[in-house]
């Protein structure tokens, strides 16, 4: 593996945090069949080759809870075939910031395909924009009362530094 986005057989791994990720279960019309339908937004900020890409939607067939060290509980992995592009989509708008109707019902969208190893790229660039602008120390108490980190990540710094203290040279003293 590749870091938290990186690419493992032929697939290009992208990490979203929980908020951008949606899952609705629905019954195929044909069939009767449960089906769920992913459906990931990006967010604002994620620049390809110039265009701002955030708010826009696309549909991945699998979404994964996280198994990277370098994320926490609440984020979700989506593998990609690293050789087809992303089909991105979203409502075109009024001035009025309002969907503008198709006629049929609907809404019209407007669509765009994005590689998805420049998608990787732009999200990493984004999301470290966001960090340096917004960015505090993980371990700070945070404005609703809870701590930084979640409980899971607290236990497992504490464990990691008690291994590591110094002095120590008998493993049943750390």
């Amino acid at each position: 593996m590749e870091g938290p986005e990186g690419k493992r057989r032929g697939r290009v791994w992208l990490s979203f945090h929980e908020r951008f990720v949606r899952r609705a279960e629905y019954a195929d019309r044909e069939t009767g069949e449960e089906r769920v339908l992913n459906t990931v937004t990006l967010p604002s900020g994620t620049v390809v080759d110039g265009t701002d890409y955030g708010g826009w939607q696309f549909h991945p067939r699998y979404v994964e809870p996280n198994h990277s060290k370098y994320h926490d509980e609440h984020w979700r992995d989506v593998p990609l075939p690293a050789g087809r592009v992303v089909r991105l989509s979203r409502d075109v708008l009024d001035a009025d910031g309002s969907p503008m109707p198709d006629g049929e019902g609907g809404s019209q969208r407007e669509f765009a395909e994005v590689d998805p190893a420049r998608l990787r790229l732009a999200l990493v660039e984004s999301r470290r924009r966001w960090y340096e602008q917004n960015g505090r120390d993980r371990t700070e108490a945070r404005d609703d009362g809870t701590d930084g980190l979640s409980e899971r990540a607290q236990g497992a710094r504490a464990a990691s530094e008690a291994i590591g203290r110094p002095g120590a040279t008998n493993p049943q003293e750390r």
